[in-house]
């Protein structure tokens, strides 16, 4: 968790839309997520459907087979 987390920070975290940091750019770390916003697509590792559910009026994106 840790090493993710340096990782993220590292490269700027995740920006979303048109979301910039002071320096005017975009976070980086969007290109290592499996399953955010990949709805319906195959899993990278198993390829099973990623699904999304709700969870506070929040999403929330996951494979079922990886991630338990």
């Amino acid at each position: 968790m840790r090493a993710i987390l340096v990782k993220a920070i590292k490269l700027r975290g995740t920006s979303s839309s048109d979301f910039r940091d002071t320096a005017g750019e975009k976070g980086g770390y969007a290109d290592y997520l499996l399953v955010y916003q990949r709805e319906g697509e195959p899993c990278l590792r198993c390829k099973t459907k990623i699904k999304r559910i709700k969870i506070g009026g929040r999403s929330a994106h996951f494979c079922s087979k990886c991630q338990k």
